[in-house]
């Protein structure tokens, strides 16, 4: 018995599936494998700058301001000292007996007031930096002051005057080096402030009064090198 119609197919199809299943496979395994294809990479050329990379071995004084030059690091963007005066000059103060002491309290302020034609009008015009160190202090009195509204004479207190030991520099901006030797001086103040302030309890702040150089000693002091011709 033949069998039914669709059996008759099914079996017809699964005949032709395996033949070309078989010629499939024989052509696989008897083909001979591709030809290898040879790649050439092209790298990319590489190109090396000749232009030097350049960097600053010292900072520029616009953003440094001068204070450096006193630790010998001078400024190359700074004008030389040369010419005809009056030389640019600024000042830089520190304490060699540390900020705890108050000796260096106040003193910029003293001595940064300088004639205008010594001054630069911008920092890259500096020529010099007078380096301005405070070696001691050497008390000179006590002075004593009543806290205002009482008359009691607990509420008496009192600070002390000390004149200062200076040590004056004056260097280079452009290369930090000295243009001459140091010269020391001592201010000669004598007379206590008219007011001062009382210190809180328990505080460490030093509330002492130091003597100053007046106008006319800062300036004999700077002033052969900042007017002469170099």
């Amino acid at each position: 018995m033949i069998g039914s119609v669709p059996a008759v197919r099914q079996r017809i199809r699964s005949v032709l599936w395996s033949a070309t299943m078989c010629v499939l496979a024989t052509a696989a395994c008897t083909a001979s494998p591709p030809a290898p294809v040879t790649v050439t990479v092209t790298q990319p050329a590489t190109t090396t700058s000749t232009t030097p990379t350049t960097t600053s071995a010292t900072p520029s004084i616009v953003a440094s301001g001068y204070a450096a030059v006193c630790d010998g690091h001078g400024f190359p963007d700074a004008s030389a000292y040369a010419g005809q005066g009056p030389h640019p000059i600024g000042i830089a103060v520190r304490s060699a007996k540390g900020p705890g002491t108050g000796a260096d309290a106040d003193l910029t302020s003293d001595v940064a007031e300088l004639p205008a034609e010594w001054r630069a009008r911008v920092n890259t015009a500096l020529q010099l930096v007078a380096c301005v160190t405070v070696l001691d202090v050497v008390e000179v009195r006590r002075c004593e002051y009543r806290v205002i509204g009482s008359t009691t004479g607990n509420s008496l207190f009192e600070t002390r005057l000390s004149n200062r030991v200076l040590r004056v520099e004056v260097r280079s901006a452009r290369t930090g080096k000295p243009v001459s030797d140091a010269v020391e001086a001592t201010t000669r103040t004598t007379t206590c402030a008219a007011t001062a302030k009382q210190a809180a309890f328990g505080s460490d702040v030093n509330l002492n009064q130091f003597g100053t150089l007046t106008e006319a000693e800062r300036d004999d002091l700077l002033r052969g090198l900042v007017t002469a011709t170099v």
